[in-house]
């Protein structure tokens, strides 16, 4: 640390590349389970509990190859949670489409749907605020989750239209 008590680029850098994604998700949870207590705790543990298989079973593909090695590595000592310990914050932010739109991560009903939906964009906002993220712009990413928020949002409504009409 300098005599100021600002920090130089090289230790701003070393700060921000130790988050991983296990954190990332960790901070963002918590925080939003600061705001929910009774029976609304439990479909945003439920949603917690599928974003993580998704993360694991789909971050691979966005992984750079040392951290594919790292994982590699990761994966001897601990399987289970390897990915999330691997990834950065960036791929939380990428795979937020994926949870929106593959069906097998709607959650049980439609009301777990809607939190599911609402969930992704807030965590989308807050993560390209975090540190580890502000040194890039996100623009693309934040318009591929609003964009699989809003076509997750019309199925949805089309879904309960269907199934007004029955």
């Amino acid at each position: 640390m300098n005599v100021d008590d600002e920090q130089d680029d090289e230790e701003r850098d070393d700060d921000t590349s130790v988050r991983r994604s296990d954190e990332v998700l960790q901070l963002l949870f918590d925080s939003l389970r600061g705001m929910v207590n009774g029976e609304r705790r439990e479909p945003l543990d439920r949603a917690e509990a599928d974003l993580r298989p998704c993360l694991d079973q789909n971050a691979e593909r966005l992984l750079t190859d040392p951290e594919l090695a790292l994982l590699a590595l990761e994966r001897q000592l601990d399987p289970d949670g390897a990915v999330a310990r691997v990834a950065g914050a960036d791929v939380v932010l990428l795979l937020l489409p994926i949870f929106l739109t593959e069906p097998r991560w709607h959650g049980r009903d439609a009301e777990d749907r809607r939190l599911r939906i609402s969930l992704a964009l807030t965590l989308a906002r807050r993560a390209v605020r975090l540190p580890e993220l502000a040194q890039y712009s996100w623009e693309c990413a934040m318009w591929e989750v609003e964009a699989a928020v809003g076509r997750a949002r019309l199925e949805l409504r089309r879904e309960r239209e269907a199934h007004d009409v029955r």
